[in-house]
């Protein structure tokens, strides 16, 4: 019983953090996500997520972006290379 409570902790921890991370990336701050650490809850959003919800991409803009930088669909923050996170934000902090 024990553990089941402290696994539901950790998933009640888990999107929370999700949540989170959406709005921060809603509210324009997409490149303090994508610079989370790998080991945080947050590292754990789809990428295609944050763009979705980005003020300066939206969803097409978005997934057209992650399809030039070679982004797979359902990647998630922690997966992205050096420069993958790299070229996203600086797209997502200079717009074309």
């Amino acid at each position: 019983m024990e553990s089941t409570n402290t696994d539901m902790e950790v998933v009640a921890q888990l999107r929370a953090s999700r949540v989170a991370a959406v709005l921060e990336s809603s509210k324009g701050n997409v490149a303090s996500v994508l610079n989370a650490s790998p080991d945080s809850y947050e590292a754990q959003v789809y990428v295609v997520k944050l763009l979705d919800v980005s003020p300066r991409l939206g969803k097409v803009a978005g997934r057209r972006l992650m399809e030039e930088i070679g982004i797979e669909p359902l990647l998630r923050v922690r997966e992205l290379t050096d420069s993958q996170r790299l070229a996203l934000i600086g797209v997502v902090e200079n717009p074309r």
